[in-house]
């Protein structure tokens, strides 16, 4: 076998050591290219020594006429070597010309994800030293920081899959020569040669430039992602303590605490409470917004529009609000010995048993109330809903849902912050209490 494939070997051990995987399936992203090709035999000489499962999956997109072609190819390949081989269709919606790669990156990893969560694997791609330069260059094009300049890791973990790339430090002349001298059958992607995408125009233009001046430049680059990934981690790691002391919870942070930092490590808290959410990071003109809302008058509530919700402010904190899953306005039937879910709020409302409450005054919940009084029963006073709202601090944008009990056409309790608030004329026989939700797939 080719040295190549005994160094792809020697990695994934390092790699695998490093990661402490509880057990071991390699999934390879299997493309029917030369990288990808090289990858599965040199991981099928792999599995034959080391008693290890592997599977390849291979992403139909259906971009060109001759994508069955290579899926049939792909199939064979691994029938050869007798890997576990799959096929998974996706769909390109609508692409322009400037989307189209973003769009099928995207839904190849997220169809590559589902496959290793769903089979409990480890996905390993065929990037190399020249994939790893054009990511920088790219990265570099996009004004990145230091974590963009890092590109892509030998070994991390993404949307919680362990990700693998053992041919990273491997350059493209020794990946052809390794497939031509192992008698690798291999596709080739027409598009690779459209220019027009970026990747593809760094590739086929100017690296072929760089690297005839300077041979080591995939090499020193990634040299410096190495650099730049260290510092990144140094900055994540100090970053991550500043958050917890800046966190309320999840999908808020504490204004003040926030507004205490210097402004570079208050852009460092935000991407990273970002990421903690799942979202990509705001851009520099949209982090510059978040942070200027920190500054706002205090009874202001300036808030900042993403595609998954917005970020927003009220009294001095910082809120992640998702679109809400109810109506603001809505009315609910409470029944005895029944639960009634609030799936917005990931609780729901349990009614013990009857009571001696009047049959004709049925129970109700109610969201989007306004223009009552109410008066807690731990309060010596009555105040309209909204003053109430203001003291509990509960943000205006909640204030619609939050759910308001009836007995008849009178309020007798609401939930407000997870906890159900009981007022001054709520019926002493009368047995309420609130949960948590449990989340079937008719709920979700």
């Amino acid at each position: 076998m080719s040295n190549i494939v005994e160094r792809i070997g020697n990695t994934v051990n390092r790699l695998l050591a490093g990661a402490s995987a509880s057990s071991i399936h390699l999934t390879v992203a299997y493309s029917g290219g030369v990288d990808s090709s090289l990858l599965l035999h040199a991981l099928a000489d792999y599995r034959d020594n080391h008693s290890i499962e592997l599977s390849a999956v291979h992403v139909h997109h259906g971009l060109s006429a001759n994508a069955d072609a290579w899926a049939q190819h792909c199939e064979l390949q691994c029938r050869l070597l007798d890997v576990t081989f799959t096929q998974i269709a996706v769909n390109i919606d609508n692409p322009t010309r400037t989307s189209l790669e973003a769009q099928a990156r995207d839904e190849r990893y997220k169809a590559l994800h589902q496959y290793c969560k769903d089979h409990q694997s480890i996905l390993c791609l065929g990037q190399h030293s020249e994939d790893q330069l054009e990511t920088i260059l790219l990265q570099l094009k996009r004004g990145a920081g230091p974590h963009g300049l890092s590109g892509m890791g030998e070994c991390q973990w993404r949307n919680n899959i362990l990700t693998l790339r053992p041919m990273l430090h491997e350059n493209k002349q020794a990946i052809l020569q390794a497939a031509n001298a192992l008698a690798i059958e291999w596709v080739e992607d027409e598009s690779n040669g459209d220019d027009s995408y970026d990747r593809n125009f760094l590739r086929n233009q100017i690296l072929p430039q760089l690297t005839k001046r300077w041979p080591q430049l995939a090499k020193t680059a990634g040299r410096s992602a190495e650099l730049c990934a260290e510092q990144s981690a140094l900055i994540e790691e100090e970053g991550a303590k500043k958050l917890a002391l800046c966190t309320v919870s999840p999908t808020q942070l504490d204004g003040v605490s926030l507004a205490s930092l210097s402004l570079q490590w208050q852009r460092v808290v935000v991407r990273q409470w970002f990421a903690q959410n799942n979202e990509r990071v705001p851009s520099q003109a949209q982090l510059a917004q978040v942070l200027s809302m920190l500054e706002a008058k205090q009874d202001a509530t300036p808030e900042v529009t993403f595609s998954w919700g917005k970020v927003a402010r009220y009294q001095s904190n910082l809120y992640w609000v998702l679109p809400p899953k109810q109506p603001n306005s809505q009315e609910f039937r409470l029944t005895p010995f029944e639960s009634l879910p609030l799936p917005w709020l990931k609780l729901e409302i349990c009614w013990a048993g009857k009571t001696t409450l009047s049959d004709t005054a049925r129970l109700t919940v109610k969201t989007g109330v306004k223009g009552v009084k109410i008066k807690p029963a731990s309060s010596r006073v009555t105040k309209p809903l909204k003053d109430w709202f203001k003291q509990w601090k509960v943000p205006v944008w909640e204030r619609a849902y939050v759910p308001v009990i009836f007995h008849g056409s009178e309020p007798i309790a609401l939930v407000v912050n997870q906890t159900l608030i009981k007022l001054a004329n709520f019926p002493a026989s009368l047995c309420l209490d609130i949960k948590p939700l449990v989340i079937s797939d008719g709920n979700r």
